[in-house]
């Protein structure tokens, strides 16, 4: 009979361990998920923004314009607030791309009526129709130019179709953390609950709420940390395969936003759970004794 006590002592522990691992575990599969939608987000954005830089702006002249001409036209170019980057692509090199997009070498045929050209790249808050618009109107502006050509229809089309996805993904993001923090916050709620008693028992025997509320909170914290530090090891090993399954689209280069973001998972999953903790325990100890039992 005297083991019956210690029994019934280790299996309550048991539960209690129980109980905090799936809390724990609870915790960090949200914020795995949580992480998986931040940085799905981020790196779709990324990706589209890298995807408007790389649109190119050709300028081109007239073929008696010298190329000491060009290169001093591109290097006054160079010098406008909108271009990220420029560069002169020579006689030779325009030569050889049309002969292999017509097939054959024309200039056999015909004089030669190529000319060098400037490549430009554009900062991203100028990649969208208007704005190129606009570069190709001031640019036209010069008299050795004779046309500025760029893929309007893909300009036209990313312009579009970016903030459409960017608020798609953004409303994605936004209901599926509200529906992952409810979990962890029932979950939470339901671990406090299966303590109601214990906490109005502290209650009526002296113990002040804060007092009541420090261990809950703190318990709160440590699942929380633990928690988030599982999600973020998830969410590293996701990167990693991300990375070496599509490195265009999980690009390493951002690694300072990266880390933030794995702060900001493990931040959120720390206060979460402990404010979460500290609104359930109030709730128990303002609560009236009859509706402890409902």
């Amino acid at each position: 009979m005297a083991k019956y006590p210690d029994s019934i002592d280790r299996i309550t522990k048991a539960r209690l361990r129980l109980s905090a691992f799936g809390s724990i575990l609870s915790i960090a599969l949200t914020m795995f998920f949580i992480g998986t939608l931040c940085f799905f987000a981020f790196f779709s954005m990324r990706y589209l923004q890298n995807l408007s830089q790389k649109i190119e702006v050709e300028v081109l002249f007239y073929s008696d314009i010298k190329e000491a001409d060009i290169d001093a036209f591109e290097k006054v170019v160079k010098l406008k607030p909108y271009i990220e980057s420029s560069r002169v692509s020579s006689r030779e090199e325009n030569t050889r791309t049309a002969q292999q997009i017509v097939g054959s070498n024309f200039t056999e045929i015909i004089q030669n009526p190529i000319n060098a050209s400037v490549i430009i790249n554009v900062k991203p808050e100028y990649a969208n129709s208007d704005s190129l618009s606009m570069i190709s109107k001031d640019l036209k502006k010069n008299p050795i130019v004779q046309d500025v050509d760029y893929p309007d229809f893909i300009v036209k089309s990313i312009s579009n179709n970016f903030k459409r996805i960017q608020i798609v993904i953004f409303v994605i993001c936004a209901v599926f953390m509200i529906i992952s923090m409810l979990l962890v916050a029932n979950s939470v709620r339901l671990n406090i609950y299966a303590k109601r008693f214990g906490i109005k028992s502290m209650l009526l025997v002296g113990a002040t709420p804060k007092f009541v509320r420090r261990p809950f909170v703190y318990k709160g914290l440590l699942q929380g940390v633990w928690g988030g530090l599982i999600a973020v090891i998830l969410l590293a090993l996701l990167l990693l395969y991300g990375n070496n399954a599509a490195p265009d689209f999980v690009d390493f280069s951002a690694m300072p936003y990266i880390v933030m973001i794995f702060a900001a998972i493990l931040l959120f999953s720390m206060f979460f759970t402990m404010i979460v903790s500290a609104i359930s325990v109030n709730r128990y100890i303002r609560i009236n004794d009859e509706r402890l039992y409902l």
